[in-house]
């Protein structure tokens, strides 16, 4: 695998891109936000630069792999290496959508506000070890026998620090219904809409998003399509159903809700073969 440039907007491929964050001076504090989470594609800190704080996700390292076998062997044939990379890896995920976002001016209107990327030497490695039990970050192991300047660097993407949450509210979903609307309408589908994705109201986390031209759109039959553009409605609906909320709202109709769970697991069953 070719290690990417990373002094210009990522990813290389069509589509929107994430300019590094060149502001960044050096982290003078950094403090662990989340706790250990070995499913989850990144670790969250809270990082000091002079008198201003941000959150920094630090992301794992992407095993095309993992991808490679979910795919069709009709689709494998279709989708090289690096266009797999560039719309599967969630850190470039992250990156297209933010990327979306800023041409779009929405930038911190209906997310949290983005900065761009950093990357973080992997010397740095040992010490997110020793101060804060951090070890599973997927590193390929072949890695571990280079020596450290050769191995390639953590890459991370700087947000807004919000400490601060609020109560969940038939008003609050209203809101994240809203925003994911004009989200959806850039042509960003954020897929993973849960509570823990959320803070103050504000999506967080775009790691598995979906951002047009997205290589599976073309590969797809239209309603399968559909089901992948439309899972994150869905997923709000189930935040109003499961927290009871009486919204003024309906992210589609209850009859569509339950037609649609019956179709995904057919869809699942039916990619299976």
């Amino acid at each position: 695998m070719r290690i990417p440039q990373y002094d210009k907007p990522l990813p290389t491929c069509e589509g929107p891109k994430l300019k590094p964050f060149h502001d960044l001076k050096a982290i003078v504090k950094l403090k662990r936000l989340l706790s250990n989470n070995a499913e989850g594609h990144a670790h969250v800190f809270e990082a000091t630069i002079g008198s201003k704080s941000f959150a920094i996700k630090i992301f794992k390292f992407y095993d095309i792999e993992e991808d490679r076998a979910a795919l069709l062997d009709r689709e494998n044939e279709q989708v090289s290496d690096d266009l797999l990379r560039a719309h599967s890896d969630p850190f470039y995920n992250e990156c297209r959508a933010y990327g979306r976002l800023e041409e779009k001016k929405l930038n911190g209107k209906v997310a949290v506000y983005c900065y761009g990327y950093i990357t973080i030497s992997a010397d740095k490695e040992d010490q997110l070890e020793r101060e804060f039990d951090v070890v599973d970050w997927d590193r390929p192991g072949e890695e571990y026998d280079k020596p450290v300047s050769q191995r390639q660097p953590f890459r991370a993407i700087v947000k807004d620090l919000v400490l601060k949450d609020v109560p969940l509210s038939a008003k609050i979903a209203d809101k994240m219904l809203t925003d994911l609307r004009r989200i959806r309408r850039t042509g960003v589908y954020p897929g993973d809409i849960v509570l823990r994705n959320y803070k103050a109201g504000l999506l967080i986390d775009f790691s598995t998003a979906r951002t047009e031209p997205f290589y599976l759109f073309n590969l797809r039959p239209g309603r399968q399509t559909q089901i992948l553009k439309d899972s994150d409605l869905y997923m709000w609906e189930r935040i109003r159903k499961e927290n009871k909320l009486d919204t003024r709202k309906r992210a589609v109709r209850d009859e569509e809700y339950c037609a649609n769970l019956r179709l995904r697991k057919k869809v699942a069953r039916t990619s299976k073969k």
